[in-house]
């Protein structure tokens, strides 16, 4: 009898030691899992940090918020409207850091201000004007069509050189491809590079670096890419990258169209929100793009103050600032319309880059059309005439 009490109480023992320990190990696996999903959690919400807001949620956000002001909603009210409308995650902080500014007393513009990586000056000093003017709905109106004008320009760039891109990448793929799956088939074939036709040898040459130091070629892009993005920061490669930018023979009249429509727009604009000339000259050329405009402009704002009109300082560079802007920022000044003159010009930089960017279009495709053929033939030659070379030995011998 009693051996029968020992052994259920062991029994009882080894399965409440069971239980203990399977406790512990679910504990151990939620614990885990825990770690695991706060883990991915910290990822997840770096990756938003440091994520952007494309042009197109912007846009978003600024009609959303001008139809919550005209429906007359106060304004912490209709951003947490807008904050449940949203869908870019980036947006969502930004827009939840704003209303907690917002509630600490700050304005809308100083809100937006605390988010500089999402919102420029320009667009901040704007509201500021219209909080200041108390026409903010005013304001929010301009901001969506300056936004739209700005997204269908970028759209139409974009829409232009993805086709030449796409090309581009497709053909170094299939170059790769050819040098290092084909080309060491053929120097089996061939027996050999010596004596072989010019374009084999630099085939196999190709080939051979390809192959072979195909680490270093890495480790040498990835330097370079570093390397170039440097020297970009800096502010003589900033200056000479701009410089070098707005000279090329095509793309340069296209990168100076981009920045006058710019330039001259969010100027106006600026202007006829209300912030003075000086400070609207200083904001534009933050958000000028090019180190050569931004340095014009800024100069161009402390000579306002010496009493030096801006065309008088703007006219002694053609290449950036042609004489018809030069002639329009003059009549601007001495008619006390310089916001007018600055929109009517930002409308005629508009239809000439849309023109330019037709016309870049249409110049495109017999470019690369020809960048193609001239691979082609290349490879085709590289690849037939060692070919034609062994017929002639066999018909020879």
């Amino acid at each position: 009898m009693s051996d029968n009490l020992n052994s259920n109480d062991s029994l009882n023992s080894e399965e409440i030691f069971l239980d203990i320990a399977s406790d512990e190990i679910m504990e151990e696996k939620s614990s885990n899992k825990k770690q695991a999903s706060s883990f991915f959690e910290l990822i997840n919400n770096y990756l938003i940090e440091v994520s952007g807001v494309p042009l197109k949620d912007k846009l978003l956000f600024f009609q959303l918020l001008s139809a919550i002001i005209s429906a007359g909603l106060p304004i912490l009210e209709g951003l947490g409207l807008l904050q449940s409308q949203m869908k870019n995650p980036k947006l969502k902080l930004v827009i939840n850091s704003i209303i907690s500014s917002v509630e600490d007393g700050n304005s809308l513009a100083q809100a937006m201000r605390e988010n500089g990586d999402i919102f420029d000056e320009a667009t901040c000093s704007v509201v500021e004007a219209g909080e200041k003017s108390g026409k903010l709905n005013d304001v929010m109106k301009e901001l969506v069509d300056q936004n739209e004008q700005l997204d269908s320009i970028s759209k139409k760039i974009k829409a232009v050189m993805t086709y030449p891109v796409i090309v581009i990448f497709t053909m170094v793929v299939l170059s790769a491809v050819v040098l290092i799956f084909v080309i060491p088939k053929l120097i089996d074939i061939f027996g050999g590079s010596d004596n072989l036709p010019l374009p084999t040898r630099i085939m196999i040459t190709m080939s051979d670096i390809m192959r072979e130091q195909w680490l270093f070629l890495g480790f040498l892009c990835i330097a370079i890419v570093f390397g170039f993005n440097l020297w970009k920061k800096s502010p003589t490669g900033s200056r000479q990258w701009g410089s070098f930018m707005v000279s090329m023979p095509v793309i340069g009249g296209l990168m100076s169209g981009m920045i006058l429509n710019r330039v001259t727009r969010i100027f106006g604009f600026l202007i006829s929100s209300g912030v003075p000339i000086v400070e609207g000259l200083k904001i534009t050329a933050h958000i000028a793009g090019n180190d050569l405009y931004k340095e014009k402009l800024l100069l161009a704002a402390d000579d306002l103050t010496k009493g030096i009109s801006i065309a008088e300082n703007l006219s002694d560079n053609e290449k950036l600032f042609p004489p018809m802007l030069i002639n329009m920022i003059s009549i601007g000044e001495k008619s006390a319309s310089l916001d007018t003159i600055m929109l009517k010009a930002a409308d005629f930089y508009k239809s000439e880059l849309e023109r330019k960017v037709d016309n870049l279009s249409k110049v495109m495709e017999p470019v690369i059309l020809g960048f193609i053929a001239m691979g082609a033939v290349f490879m085709i030659l590289a690849i037939y005439l060692p070919i034609l070379q062994m017929n002639d030995k066999i018909i020879s011998t």
